[in-house]
């Protein structure tokens, strides 16, 4: 009796989470040009978050982008890392949410940022990566702005907008990073590194700029219109 009370609290709760997810979820901005975002900011300074299992569940019940990479009952909320980013755009400071989202397989790792000003028109962004070999991982889904992409190989769909339809954007992304390299970058994640798997997790959410300088191939494919819902 008791774990069908539960059961239907849990039930309760995932629906109006998914309800709110739904109707206050924001319209994004046009995206402005063919733009990494990590490109064009500069890291100021970081703080690690620690949030609870149930702060981490309720983030990811109400990302659209995090619904088009994984589903939150596939997350092993043990080893989320969350971490809050400084960063400088355009002469201001700015922040960025970065979330490192191990899945249960121990192949798949989700990664979502989080700006709190669009940063040439992107205010969230996603990746799904899968681990290749211990020293290696490639992207296989980008999400922008709730849009998402899959892919099986690295796309080289443009090089800039004029290479796109008129209602799409070219987006440059890391299709497959050398973790081993990244790492020797990254003081944070030295330890953690001792894990190939949890690596990339730490690698990407405290030094994600560690991951673009070390990417042993970058992708583009034209991306545009918004599509609703998870």
């Amino acid at each position: 009796m008791r774990k069908a009370i539960l059961g239907a609290i849990v039930a309760l709760l995932l629906v109006g989470a998914y309800a709110s997810y739904v109707v206050s979820y924001p319209k994004y901005p046009k995206v402005e040009g063919c733009v990494n975002p990590f490109a064009v900011v500069k890291p100021v300074s970081r703080v690690q978050e620690n949030w609870s299992r149930v702060h981490v569940f309720f983030k990811l019940v109400t990302s659209r982008d995090f619904w088009k990479l994984a589903k939150p009952w596939n997350v092993d909320y043990s080893h989320v890392k969350v971490v809050k980013h400084t960063l400088k755009y355009k002469g201001e400071n700015i922040t960025m949410l970065a979330m490192g989202i191990p899945l249960r397989d121990r192949k798949h790792v989700a990664v979502l940022y989080e700006f709190s000003d669009p940063v040439r028109g992107i205010k969230t962004e996603g990746f799904l990566i899968k681990m290749v070999d211990n020293v290696t991982a490639k992207t296989i889904a980008v999400t922008t702005n709730g849009v998402v992409s899959t892919t099986d190989t690295c796309p080289h769909e443009c090089n800039s907008d004029f290479d796109c339809p008129i209602t799409h954007y070219c987006h440059k992304f890391c299709c497959k990073v050398d973790t081993e390299k990244a790492a020797q970058c990254c003081s944070w994640c030295i330890f953690t590194c001792v894990n190939p798997f949890l690596c990339i997790v730490c690698l990407e959410v405290e030094c994600p700029w560690c991951v673009q300088n070390n990417c042993l191939e970058f992708g583009s494919e034209c991306k545009g219109g918004w599509v609703p819902g998870p």
